[in-house]
């Protein structure tokens, strides 16, 4: 099945636990760039050269930068066998070329089909290698719009971590704070806010008496 997830959410790294392809927990996270297809009329401009195509299909392509996507220990492995049989073939083709160079003589006329296989070996290779990236591993790619991600083949497991994580009908996105307004009345701080207490309170009114002893001993003196 294919699976739809916001391109937000994924640059903000809410993501699933579980790896799309296999289902299985995550055991590492890789930052992975999704990027939409290349428009199928950009291969007109094959025509006048690789380097027009390679720039308008550069500008019009959509990016969608993943910080923390997760893979799985079969992701890692798939990878690892991509990329070897995509370097083997490429190597296979370049020595090939170099044996035929020497083995054949110039005007030999089974060379150019011969040639022409290992220039076919060559471009699998680059084509295998290629697909040994993050992106394609995880079999998403950017809708045209760029505002969506789509990954293609998505296990179960993988769709209902997306579907629990995305808020459906009915149900509310979870809040750290509580929403605004809230029930009852507002409350307010006491106004005026009472002072601090630095030592005694003040003594206001009139001055208090003194005792009669008191006032016997200043007369006294």
């Amino acid at each position: 099945m294919t699976v739809d997830l916001p391109a937000q959410a994924v640059t903000a790294g809410a993501v699933p636990e579980v790896c799309a392809r296999h289902g299985q927990p995550a055991t590492r996270r890789r930052k992975t760039v999704f990027r939409s297809y290349t428009p199928k009329w950009t291969y007109v401009l094959l025509l006048f050269g690789v380097l027009p195509f390679a720039i308008v299909a550069a500008v019009l392509q959509k990016r969608v930068k993943a910080p923390t996507w997760p893979f799985c220990a079969d992701c890692g492995r798939l990878r690892t066998r991509r990329l070897l049989i995509g370097v083997g073939l490429v190597v296979l083709a370049v020595v090939g070329v170099v044996a035929l160079s020497a083995l054949l003589a110039p005007n030999d006329s089974t060379a150019g089909p011969i040639v022409l296989v290992f220039v076919l070996l060559l471009i699998a290779g680059l084509g295998v290698a290629s697909t040994a990236g993050s992106g394609p591993i995880a079999s998403g790619h950017v809708s045209n719009d760029g505002s969506t991600v789509h990954v293609r083949r998505a296990h179960d497991r993988f769709a209902e971590q997306v579907a629990a994580l995305q808020p459906g009908p009915g149900r509310q996105p979870h809040l750290a704070y509580p929403p605004y307004p809230q029930a009852g009345p507002p409350q307010y701080p006491p106004y005026p806010p009472a002072a601090p207490q630095y030592g005694p309170a003040p003594q206001y009114g009139p001055a208090p008496q003194a005792w009669p002893h008191q006032a016997q001993g200043d007369q006294q003196r």
